[in-house]
């Protein structure tokens, strides 16, 4: 009998522990959404390329203007009353770190068309950075004493993008770029090489200002350096920049290839010209 209820008592003991909830090693935890870096509010400065993109599925119209009469030409109103160059363009994210945009400038009836693509960022509290690449094809298609469907009316250009925030106010930019086909109207292929700067400080959420310079390190430039100042105003996803400029080319093809005016020339910068940048977020 001592046996039986001995056994009876070890198959209840055996049957409790099976009853047990299996230890758990491990359990599926909530997945975070990585949020890229963002140093810069918008996609480019002037006309230089910042690091960032729109997100995936959003759209971004860019219309922009360069008025070609300088500040000091008689009878132009600071230039306004002039002619104008101008972009009109759209932007598309095929992921929240690849931009496409498709644009036209009429001058010279030049279209073109670009990738931007964000290569990685590092967070840090003094040193945050994030590099990017962007690359793109020009077409001009309306040429003086040529046929559009030359090849030569093309032109090609890469861009390494370099930006960082000090102080979470001011954002600063190295752009090194390379174009291929400066200038088309010439006998032999031209190429430049150039380094792209710029800072922008971040007066509040709304109001910031910058300064943006194109230095020709080689090859073909048309006169001169390209530099623009102004200041951007943002709000409720536009941002409207307003700028002083001494280039009145608009298309990466065509700006990266110098300006046509010099910034103190003679001593003075009244030469300068107005210009401005209109962007604006799309959502469907």
């Amino acid at each position: 009998m001592k046996t039986l209820l001995t056994f009876i008592l070890i198959l209840f003991v055996i049957q409790l522990a099976w009853a047990q909830p299996p230890h758990i090693h491990w359990k599926k935890r909530k997945t975070v959404p990585i949020i890229d870096l963002q140093l810069f509010h918008s996609t480019q400065v002037v006309n230089l390329p910042t690091v960032e993109t729109i997100r995936k599925g959003e759209f971004e119209f860019e219309i922009s203007h360069r008025f070609i009469p300088p500040l000091d030409q008689k009878g132009a109103f600071l230039g306004i009353d002039g002619p104008v160059n101008m972009r009109i363009a759209l932007a598309y994210g095929i992921t929240d770190r690849l931009l496409i945009n498709l644009g036209r400038s009429n001058r010279e009836d030049n279209l073109d068309l670009r990738l931007k693509y964000k290569l990685f960022w590092f967070r840090h509290k003094t040193f945050p950075f994030s590099i990017a690449v962007r690359a793109g094809t020009a077409w001009t298609t309306q040429v003086t004493g040529g046929h559009r469907s030359n090849s030569r009316n093309f032109q090609y250009y890469g861009q390494i993008i370099f930006n960082t925030l000090l102080f979470k106010k001011l954002g600063m930019g190295i752009v090194p770029s390379y174009l291929y086909n400066s200038h088309i109207y010439c006998q032999e292929i031209q190429t430049t090489t150039t380094l792209g700067s710029y800072m922008q400080y971040y007066l509040n959420t709304i109001w910031s200002l910058y300064i943006e310079m194109n230095n020709t390190m080689n090859g073909y430039r048309h006169s001169n350096d390209a530099v623009s100042l102004g200041f951007e105003i943002e709000t409720g996803g536009h941002f409207f920049k307003i700028f002083l400029t001494n280039s009145q080319m608009l298309n990466p093809s065509q700006f990266l290839a110098g300006a046509d005016l010099g910034y103190f020339a003679s001593g003075s910068t009244k030469n300068w010209r107005i210009g401005f940048n209109i962007t604006r977020i799309l959502k469907f």
